[in-house]
């Protein structure tokens, strides 16, 4: 399958962008508001993604969107680690 990315790095908001293909399932999608999406293309900037793990640094520029619903998109915060 040939794809071409509409996202290049360097070209999105955040240090990272995922592009999906929608998978049809109109029940979930008219009762839940929930689609389900193939990813067909990812990115990470390797400046906060290495080793399979974020660094966020201080450049706000660098944090990752999260969409949370209706429109509304929140950036990710401050990490923190709980010892078990």
């Amino acid at each position: 399958m040939e794809h071409r990315a509409r996202f290049q790095p360097g070209q999105s908001r955040g240090g990272d962008w995922i592009e999906c293909k929608v998978i049809d399932k109109p029940h979930n999608q008219k009762t839940c508001d929930l689609f389900i999406g193939e990813v067909v293309a990812a990115w990470a900037d390797p400046r906060v993604f290495s080793d399979g793990h974020w660094h966020f640094t201080d450049d706000d520029s660098l944090r990752t969107i999260q969409y949370i619903a209706g429109g509304n998109f929140m950036s990710i915060g401050e990490s923190f680690e709980v010892k078990s």
